[in-house]
Order: structure tokens, then sequence, then C-alpha cells
């Protein structure tokens, strides 16, 4: 959701938050359906959130947890 009024934050989210920023046009659960998929499918990416402390089914992200989703997502 790349928008000249508004910059991404990179701070804590809630995981369907999120998921929504990178899927706007579905449905929240839908859309956290999506990342779930994204995150299982991409197994760097799975290492890298759980070496931040992220479990799978996570309601809350960190920071640092969203910060990796950026690095390997890149923003939404």
């Amino acid at each position: 959701m790349k928008n000249a009024d508004r910059e991404f934050t990179c701070r804590a989210y809630s995981f369907g938050e999120l998921a929504s920023l990178y899927c706007p046009d579905i449905a929240p659960q839908s859309a956290s359906k999506m990342l779930r998929k994204w995150i299982r499918e991409t197994r760097d990416l799975q290492t890298a959130l759980e070496a931040t402390g992220w479990r799978p089914y996570a309601k809350m992200l960190s920071p640092r947890m969203v910060a990796c989703l950026v690095t390997f997502l890149g923003e939404p």
C-alpha cells in the first residue's frame, strides 16, 4: 500500500493489521492467511522471524518482526 500521503512505519502491528496492509484488496481474514502462507513458503523468512521470537499464530508482531518481514517482502 504505497501511498504518497503515508509512509510505512516499522512499529508493532497486530498480525491482521499488517496482513491487511500487504493485501488491502481482500478480506482481513484472507489477508492473514495469505501472509501466513508467504511466511511458511519462504524458509529463510520463517527462520529469521523465529530468531526474533515469532511463533506461528502470533497475534502481535514486534517492530523487529515487522522489520524482518519488510526485509524479505518489501514495504506493504
